[in-house]
């Protein structure tokens, strides 16, 4: 949790309501040098707090979480989610009981009342979890994960602030793990006004420029990934969007999601370019940070659901949660 206060207390409330054995869920909340009174909300609550003060990174943050964790399935939420009352009930089922190493489920945008056509915008770009895993990754925003593919292809790289849980889903894929989509597993999110939109994208940027120097990719090819995000939006490619992912009142603010769409680009653009200027610092490769867990044989007469609350505001790192649950005899301890 990294200066989350204003999301927290919703979150933690809608996983303490959860339809869910409420014996085997543990809520595990990570703070990452908050500064804000979010740890003094948690203490309100029925879960346990750690602490990641080493790196300032959502991913080492998880990470840290995922070695504390018992159990056998993770499951990733963001901080400024709200969780469907059934959802850690049908992420897990489906997970444990169809074909899958990996399932990503629906996040569903809220609305302020007015509306803005920022909002619009982040609602229609961002968190499309369906067409990521088409491609073959997902965001950690609303995922499920057996553990043993943490133990075989590593951590999630801790060096990054953005495209870190894209990375680590895209190797697993590569590897041979199954994710799949279901939309019936559902985290509601708030739609991100024009300042809090602005800083993601440049986040965003910024990450994509570190995966690109990870690629051993020349100053050439960086350049032109930063130009390509200068060619702005057409209106017909707005309307597209919309028809896919909005609502008809969308259209009425078509030019104004269109001009925001536009304002945006040369930010990302920028973003991406800053990696021209740190072309020696290369990423470190994911299987470099290595699982390094413990093998118990404790037995359980039912499953262990943690619950990992990793959430960042206002500096925009991805926010996360992720649930841990055994199935068999087997219990995953943290390293000494």
């Amino acid at each position: 949790m990294y200066n989350d206060d204003r999301h927290i207390e919703l979150l933690l409330e809608s996983l303490l309501k959860q339809d869910y054995p409420k014996d085997l869920l543990e809520i595990i909340v990570i703070d990452n040098n908050s500064t804000d009174t979010g740890k003094a909300i948690v203490g309100k609550f029925p879960v346990t707090l750690l602490e990641e003060n080493e790196i300032q990174s959502s991913y080492a943050a998880r990470n840290k979480g995922i070695r504390y964790a018992k159990g056998q399935v993770l499951v990733f939420i963001d901080s400024d989610c709200i969780a469907d009352s059934k959802w850690l009930c049908r992420g897990v089922t489906r997970l444990l009981t169809e074909p899958a190493d990996l399932v990503g489920g629906q996040v569903k945008f809220t609305f302020s009342e007015k509306q803005t056509a920022a909002e619009y915008y982040d609602s229609l770009t961002n968190f499309d979890f369906e067409s990521k895993i088409k491609s073959g990754c997902a965001g950690a925003g609303n995922l499920f994960v057996k553990a043993e593919i943490f133990d075989s292809i590593g951590l999630f790289p801790d060096n990054v602030t953005s495209g870190g849980d894209v990375q680590w889903t895209a190797k697993a894929t590569e590897k041979g793990f199954l994710l799949v989509y279901d939309a019936e597993t559902i985290v509601y999110h708030p739609a991100r006004l024009f300042s809090e939109l602005l800083v993601k994208l440049y986040r965003v940027g910024i990450g994509m420029g570190k995966i690109l120097i990870a690629k051993n990719s020349s100053k050439s090819q960086i350049f032109q990934a930063a130009l390509g995000k200068l060619k702005p939006y057409s209106v017909s490619f707005v309307k597209q969007l919309i028809a896919r992912k909005g609502c008809e009142k969308m259209n009425k603010k078509l030019i104004r999601i269109w001009l925001v769409a536009n304002l945006f680009r040369p930010v990302m653009a920028m973003a991406i370019a800053q990696a021209l200027f740190s072309r020696s610092q290369k990423m470190t490769r994911t299987n470099e940070y290595r699982l390094t867990r413990n093998l118990g044989t404790h037995r359980f007469d039912a499953g262990i659901t943690t619950v990992i609350v990793m959430g960042y505001l206002n500096n925009r790192f991805k926010r996360s949660l992720y649930v841990s649950q055994t199935k068999s005899a087997r219990m995953i301890t943290s390293p000494a």
